[in-house]
């Protein structure tokens, strides 16, 4: 992953944000391990780069995020994976630097399907997607279907 990197995670309430949130800090070594950071929006966590981890479900709609504090230029030095990022105006949501993943249930719901966009092969670079996967069984890529 690059520095500067946001990975922007959406989906409907347990869809396996957080999960995956998760995985994507295990990957990094994270330390504190990742936790929903709901109560709080934003946690910092120290790995093999800076990561910040954001979840702005509280956050009404078109909340500003540079203004909130949520989003400063100490993160241009890490990674910040941002839950809700459909509740922040002002955000970036494409260009470099930027993934967006959207998480789905499948119908049965057993099964988590991830649409990526963006710069999916710096992700792919930096992490073992198969380590994700078989982290927490119910996320699967979409051609697992």
């Amino acid at each position: 992953m690059l520095f500067r990197s946001r990975v922007l995670l959406s989906g409907d309430l347990g869809s396996g944000k957080t999960t995956l949130a998760r995985a994507i800090g295990s990957a990094l070594h994270a330390e504190p391990e990742l936790a929903s950071p709901t109560f709080i929006l934003v946690s910092e966590h120290a790995g093999d780069l800076p990561i910040w981890h954001i979840d702005a479900y509280r956050l009404p709609a078109g909340s500003d995020a540079t203004r909130a504090g949520i989003l400063d230029e100490r993160q241009s030095a890490g990674v910040t994976l941002i839950e809700w990022p459909e509740h922040l105006a002002g955000l970036l949501l494409e260009g470099d630097g930027v993934l967006a993943v959207h998480l789905q249930v499948s119908a049965d719901g057993e099964v988590r399907i991830a649409t990526l966009s963006g710069v999916g092969s710096v992700l792919c670079a930096a992490l073992d997607l198969e380590q994700l996967r078989w982290s927490d069984p119910r996320i699967g890529a979409a051609d697992d279907r």
